[in-house]
């Protein structure tokens, strides 16, 4: 249900490009009259970085889904608890954000070159979330909510609670933080 619901959404959206290039470049506008517009200059540390920026593309396009499925997994056989949160608490902030993304797309920054951001994985890597063959699986316009940090943030919630391991826990503080930058 909730890929079939995901797919309408996406379809619904992808023609909206003008509107999600405006509620984007609204969203910039708010941050930078708060002094809060960061952004470019931390994107601007990382590609001075070729390490840090290949290990940020790398758990950006390859690691998202499969160290959910993972965590889950550990979760739902260590903790049954924690999982049965976790799970829940994604399931319905994806829904949520399944509704900001139908009622208010963003085009996400990968797209504002205006604002001095630089599709990395494009152009660093040779990946694309636009790749003909992956379009039918990226609502283009979905940025905001960001579900990446978001779904990181339950991740690291739930492992804490399944263990009380200081490796463990650093471990999955450390994932969150590259999650969140990349």
């Amino acid at each position: 249900l909730g890929l079939l619901l995901y797919f309408l959404v996406r379809g619904a959206v992808v023609d909206r490009t003008s509107e999600a290039f405006a509620n984007a470049h609204w969203i910039v506008n708010f941050q930078f009259s708060l002094g809060m517009f960061i952004e470019p200059e931390v994107q601007a540390w990382a590609l001075d970085h070729q390490l840090v920026r290949r290990g940020l593309n790398f758990v950006y396009f390859w690691m998202d889904f499969p160290l959910i499925v993972a965590v889950g997994l550990v979760l739902f056989w260590k903790c049954r608890r924690a999982y049965t949160v976790v799970r829940d608490s994604m399931l319905i902030s994806g829904g949520i954000a399944l509704i900001i993304y139908w009622a208010y797309p963003v085009a996400p920054p990968r797209f504002l070159s205006e604002w001095g951001f630089i599709d990395t994985l494009e152009v660093y890597d040779n990946l694309s979330y636009q790749a003909q063959s992956l379009q039918p699986f990226v609502n283009p316009f979905a940025a905001v909510p960001s579900l990446h940090v978001g779904w990181a943030a339950l991740l690291v919630a739930g492992a804490f609670v399944a263990t009380s391991n200081i490796w463990l826990r650093g471990g999955s503080i450390l994932a969150f933080v590259l999650q969140a930058i990349a």
